[in-house]
């Protein structure tokens, strides 16, 4: 793996001319990024389309791709996931899945070492470079276009073995910010690809299996988190997410008289991570189901109640008020997903806890299906969050759909994964090429 990314800020007035940085990408206009994301989409989605009938081992989960104005953190994370299954595709309409038939040890054992190969060479770079891509551009990138408007530009070279990897984000504050507001910027690479964890998650659990490609992505993804937090020490220094949350928290809580945190406690924390059973499916998938027995898919087990599967996940984060633990309750029943999330935190001289819940599917009206999720915190302040998700079929082919996607909502101010961090409404839109083996009975 690669060393992680990390965070630079940069202040006014610094010369940027002393510092290392190859291939920067500058940001750009708010209205150009828009319209190359719309771009990007009408591309990534006719390509997919395009290929829908080709064979392939499994069909490409729903997940849309949404954009909103800023390019947050949440509408992020699904333009990486779907660039992501886009090339992905593409590598498998070029490298065959094995060089050789089955029959027999030597020649099941070279085609092993090939596709172990393979995901050396071509799948891991890949999924590395887009982890830290989605860390940088839609993480700290995000919420620095959703709360400031200076320059930014990041370094983003390639990842092992063919470059040093990591990254970082070079940027401007225009005012004094607020201790929230940095913290939001420091944390949300993470949270970005927390989100695209999640999304994932919701995939997989969805349809009860998944491509290894995603699982790979998956680890990747929820991996970041636990990786950064597990690596960071008391002497950290500055560029460091987790040790930059460590210092601008603990400065706050001595100013008030409060308890600090220590890194250990945060390595400590981390661990309940590892009580998330779909890190173990990830791995499974690739190196046990993908590399050695040639299955470009794997199952993932469930709980089963009745006509009801249930999958639990515990999840430790950051977040802009402080630490949070999560735990997902994962349902599913006649292909429609649910999860239940409950959370309890700290924050500077408070607990906080959450919950929320999110649905697909609940009802069809007219051509349009029809999800939505809710959750109400208290951090320590009282706060809610309230999204609609509005699908509609606009194209059919073979065994697949082209569907128009819309998600809007509504927020308090407070931190909500992968949203804005101060009170208003909130729109994405986007596109979703969906099984129609998912459409509502």
């Amino acid at each position: 793996m690669s060393s992680g990314a990390k965070l630079i800020k940069v202040h006014a007035g610094r010369d940027l001319s002393s510092q290392r940085v190859r291939g920067v990408l500058d940001i750009v206009p708010e209205g150009f990024l828009t319209t190359m994301a719309r771009w990007l989409i009408c591309v990534a989605v006719s390509l997919l389309y395009a290929q829908a009938a080709s064979a392939q081992p499994a069909a490409p989960p729903p997940t849309p791709i949404l954009i909103d104005r800023v390019m947050s953190p949440g509408a992020g994370a699904t333009v990486t996931n779907g660039v992501a299954r886009l090339l992905a595709r593409g590598e498998e309409q070029f490298l065959p899945l094995r060089l050789f038939t089955d029959e027999g040890k030597l020649r099941r054992g070279a085609n092993a070492a090939y596709r172990l190969l393979k995901v050396g060479l071509f799948d891991d770079p890949q999924e590395n470079w887009l982890r830290v891509a989605n860390h940088e551009v839609f993480g700290h990138g995000g919420r620095l276009r959703e709360l400031f408007d200076g320059p930014i530009s990041y370094d983003l070279p390639p990842p092992p073995p063919y470059g040093r990897g990591g990254g970082a984000t070079f940027f401007e504050f225009t005012r004094a910010p607020t201790v929230e507001e940095v913290l939001a910027v420091t944390v949300g690479g993470m949270e970005a690809n927390y989100v695209l964890a999640r999304a994932l998650a919701q995939d997989a659990i969805t349809d009860g299996r998944w491509n290894y490609r995603d699982a790979l992505r998956y680890f990747y993804s929820e991996y970041d988190t636990i990786r950064y937090i597990r690596s960071v020490d008391p002497l950290e220094e500055e560029g460091h997410d987790v040790g930059d949350f460590l210092r601008i928290y603990n400065n706050v809580a001595t100013k008030v008289g409060e308890r600090t945190i220590s890194s250990r406690q945060l390595r400590r924390n981390a661990l309940v991570s590892f009580a998330n059973p779909l890190l173990a499916y990830s791995y499974y998938s690739t190196f046990v189901s993908y590399v050695w027995q040639g299955r470009t898919t794997a199952p993932v087990p469930m709980i089963h109640l009745g006509a009801t599967r249930y999958l639990p996940m515990v999840r430790f984060h950051l977040t802009s008020f402080g630490t949070e633990f999560v735990l997902d309750n994962a349902f599913v029943r006649n292909g429609r997903f649910l999860d239940v999330t409950l959370t309890s935190g700290q924050t500077v001289g408070a607990r906080t806890w959450s919950v929320g819940a999110l649905a697909t599917r609940i009802v069809s009206v007219e051509k349009w299906t029809i999800g939505g999720q809710a959750t109400v915190w208290h951090r320590p302040e009282w706060g809610e969050q309230f999204a609609v998700t509005a699908s509609r079929e606009v194209a059919a082919r073979g065994a697949h759909a082209l569907a128009f996607v819309a998600e809007s909502g509504f927020k308090t101010d407070g931190f909500a994964a992968g949203d804005r961090l101060r009170q208003g409404a909130f729109l994405r839109i986007g596109a979703a090429l969906t099984p129609t083996s998912r459409r509502l009975p």
